[in-house]
């Protein structure tokens, strides 16, 4: 992160990333950090000064725990869908096997069969 960042905007992308995944979490940070300077640059050619443009940037973007909301549903739910069929899946193959070996018929004939 780069060491002349605001405080309050390490902080909004701490809190805005933190309900991601360790692996979808420092690209979508990345992403997020660079939406945030471009909104930052807009302000500042608008006539504002450095802080002032990072204020309203973050402003811009709204609470920070609603953005947190968003890229959890975008990064992570579906990872856990995939995961949620994955197991279904495979439960619903292992169920199909193991009532298959149970309604299986004998391979040799009973005893007491009678044959015509």
């Amino acid at each position: 992160m780069n060491a002349d960042l605001p405080p309050a905007v390490a902080a909004y992308l701490r809190t805005a990333t933190r309900l991601l995944l360790p692996g979808s979490g420092q690209p979508a940070h990345a992403e997020l950090h660079a939406n945030l300077h471009q909104a930052m640059l807009d302000h500042l050619t608008c006539g504002r000064t450095e802080p002032e443009a990072w204020a309203t940037a973050l402003r811009d973007f709204g609470p920070p725990w609603l953005t947190a909301l968003g890229l959890a549903r975008t990064h992570t739910l579906p990872l856990l869908l995939r995961l949620g069929l994955a197991a279904g899946v495979l439960g619903g193959a292992a169920s199909a096997l193991w009532t298959h070996n149970l309604a299986t018929p004998p391979t040799h004939p009973p005893a007491h069969e009678a044959r015509p």
